[in-house]
């Protein structure tokens, strides 16, 4: 199961969000959303994790455009990670969606 915490450690060790309250930006909530989230032990709701993914894809484009526009090839391998961290959490967050439409049919990785 994937929480805030690790979406919000992995964004922000990327650079895209510098605190909580800019998560909380980034997630399309409240500034305080991530330290009320986490104070409750509140998981991500499907709206937030579509939010974050729609964010995500969002910055993966600006970065991509960045890379092709670099003329530095350090400046490059820094944005080729960038790309790559946010490519895994996409899917990451993807995952945990796939996972939770799954349970609430009935279905899980096991009855495949």
């Amino acid at each position: 199961m994937l929480n805030l915490k690790d979406i919000y450690d992995e964004l922000h060790s990327l650079g895209v969000v510098g605190s909580g309250r800019s998560f909380g930006d980034f997630a399309n909530r409240s500034q305080s959303y991530l330290s009320s989230s986490l104070s409750r032990c509140r998981r991500p709701s499907a709206e937030v994790l579509l939010a974050l993914i729609q964010n995500i894809n969002d910055c993966l484009d600006a970065t991509i455009e960045a890379a092709a526009l670099s003329k530095s090839d350090e400046d490059r391998g820094e944005y080729e990670h960038g790309i790559n961290g946010l490519k895994v959490l996409e899917a990451r967050v993807w995952g945990e969606i796939w996972q939770r439409a799954g349970s609430r049919n009935g279905y899980s990785a096991s009855n495949r």
